[in-house]
């Protein structure tokens, strides 16, 4: 039962331990925005490796990418797993805040 839980355990740390997955989840949470708009709302991120984490969050089933027409406008969404993911982050906020002095 241990070899399980910590496969499954692994495989969360795999996509939220990677280095700027939670500040897109979270600036997903507060609903879908253009890439440009999740660029302005993470600083020090570059737009290459923005990118890169949505491909991967999109490869994940985290964020879904859906292209509008007139203009033409792509936009990035939490899907319900991406949504059920970023749940913690509060919790994660309220943590630091309680124990950071």
């Amino acid at each position: 039962m241990f070899t399980e839980d910590s496969n499954k355990l692994f495989t969360a740390y795999r996509i939220i331990g990677t280095k700027w997955t939670i500040h897109i989840l979270c600036a997903l949470s507060q609903g879908p925005k253009r890439f440009g708009e999740i660029f302005e709302s993470i600083p020090s991120i570059s737009e290459m490796i923005l990118s890169r984490r949505l491909k991967g969050l999109q490869h994940d089933h985290l964020v879904k990418r859906t292209i509008l027409e007139h203009p033409t406008q792509i936009m990035y969404e939490l899907t319900p797993k991406g949504a059920a993911l970023a749940t913690f982050i509060p919790c994660l906020m309220d943590w630091d805040t309680r124990f950071s002095k």
